[in-house]
């Protein structure tokens, strides 16, 4: 006797419950992404060396903030660096120790094994790509650049060969180069600023709304937004001292796990306050080195 084939409603029935099973198991599968990356929280060789001694070294970013004329020669970390760099510790169960990263080569500082890794915000280092962990790009009210150039200077269709001054680490440094400006680094944004306005580019480049807001304060009544948005490349970059996979999975781990609960975007908000208020503080006279 054949089997009775299923009725058309039972046909149906069985389709959609193997798509919500599908479902599902697609939204199992992404939840439980992080946990498997986090499974084994020991790491390689570099993070088990770092919880042998408990402590993680982490080289950051770090320059003067404007201030008075002594104040001003001390570096400090980076807003952004330094929260991130907390969070990776907290996230790992590890203390962190920071200190500022020289003005040398990065495959030559970590060569050196004085940290176990470094920050460098977007800064891409192609020799150092097995070395890497990264976020693919800023959070989404922070993901456009912009540029500034001076109100009434000539209007140009593109920036090629045009100098433009930017901070060290920028995410949008990237798309710059490929559109043939003459790129002139700074240690931090506000020190790129500074140099804008003692002309020594064309342009500055930045997070657009931050510029925005720039122009709304006295001391940049002479400059103006430009219509052209840039692309961000990356957004926050871990290299480590050394090729190592299993610590770089942890790590990669790390940063979602800092996104997700919104340090990425709390970071950001850190950074582009602290360009603000040091813009405010340099038209109040006191010295940027």
């Amino acid at each position: 006797m054949p089997a009775e084939q299923p009725s058309g409603r039972a046909r149906q029935g069985l389709r959609y419950g193997l798509a919500l099973l599908a479902g599902l198991a697609v939204v199992c599968g992404i939840w439980l992404l992080p946990l498997l990356d986090t499974a084994d929280l020991q790491g390689g060789p570099v993070l088990q060396d770092a919880r042998s001694h408990n402590v993680l070294r982490i080289g950051v970013r770090s320059y003067p903030r404007p201030g008075n004329s002594t104040e001003a020669l001390v570096s400090e970390p980076d807003d952004m660096d330094a929260e991130l760099a907390r969070a990776l510790g907290r996230y790992l169960g590890i203390d962190v120790r920071l200190s500022a990263i020289p003005n040398e080569a990065l495959a030559d500082y970590l060569s050196k094994g004085e940290v176990d890794a470094v920050l460098v915000g977007s800064l891409d280092v192609p020799a150092l790509e097995r070395q890497r962990a990264a976020l693919s790009e800023p959070p989404r009210a922070y993901r456009e650049g912009g540029l500034l150039s001076l109100r009434n200077a000539p209007v140009h269709s593109g920036i090629s060969g045009q100098t433009v001054c930017i901070a060290f680490g920028s995410p949008w440094a990237a798309t710059l180069q490929r559109q043939g400006a003459q790129v002139q680094t700074f240690a931090s944004n506000i020190r790129a600023a500074t140099a804008f306005m003692a002309g020594e580019c064309r342009l500055l480049a930045d997070e657009r709304n931050v510029l925005a807001s720039l122009l709304q304060t006295p001391d940049w009544r002479f400059y103006r937004l430009l219509p052209q948005v840039l692309d961000a490349s990356s957004d926050a970059r871990v290299y480590l001292a050394r090729p190592d996979q299993k610590t770089l999975r942890v790590l990669q781990a790390g940063l979602r796990d800092w996104q997700s609960r919104g340090g990425q975007t709390k970071a950001w908000d850190l950074h582009s306050n602290a360009f603000l208020v040091d813009s405010l503080k340099v038209g109040d006279g006191l010295v940027c080195h």
